[in-house]
């Protein structure tokens, strides 16, 4: 799997979403993620990567939206402009959206830290675990704050999402 069917992924599925007090379980968090994204999604992000080989981070900016019409469209602005665009029939041939299927696939821990909550995911199967090391995302009471995955080999890209 590409790294940009990855970050489409993870788009697709970890996207801005109105909390309550009352959540407290994966599941809930999941499916409320999951009518969140039925609604349509448009906002900024910004990526920050660190890679092991690279003393330096490298910082990209950009736009990104989602819809059932139209998929994942993920569009860099600087510093190279680039644009991706994945529908829903090809995202659902890697995943679902079924939270039993994503707890087959991943271990998941819920951290709660007043109105933040901090979920966790981590590969179970050896496919998953050669490229993702963890996903973990914050979210307040009425966003996804970011989302930073850990690969396998320890570098990691750190998305922080700003949606109006």
């Amino acid at each position: 799997m590409q790294i940009h069917r990855i970050i489409a992924l993870l788009l697709m599925f970890f996207t801005p979403v109105v909390f309550g007090q009352e959540i407290s379980t994966e599941r809930q968090i999941w499916e409320k993620l999951q009518k969140r994204m039925e609604q349509g999604i448009k906002g900024d992000f910004r990526l920050t990567k660190k890679a092991a080989k690279i003393p330096k981070e490298l910082i990209s900016q950009g736009n990104f939206s989602i819809s059932q019409k139209d998929g994942v469209i993920w569009e860099t602005e600087k510093p190279f402009p680039d644009k991706n665009v994945f529908t829903m029939d090809k995202l659902n041939e890697y995943f679902s959206g079924n939270f039993d299927e994503l707890a087959k696939k991943f271990d998941l821990k819920l951290e709660r830290d007043g109105l933040m909550d901090k979920l966790t995911l981590i590969p179970k199967e050896k496919s998953i675990k050669k490229m993702i090391a963890s996903v973990t995302m914050l979210v307040n009471e009425n966003n996804l704050q970011n989302c930073k995955i850990i690969w396998a080999n320890g570098d990691y890209a750190f998305y922080e999402f700003m949606v109006p």
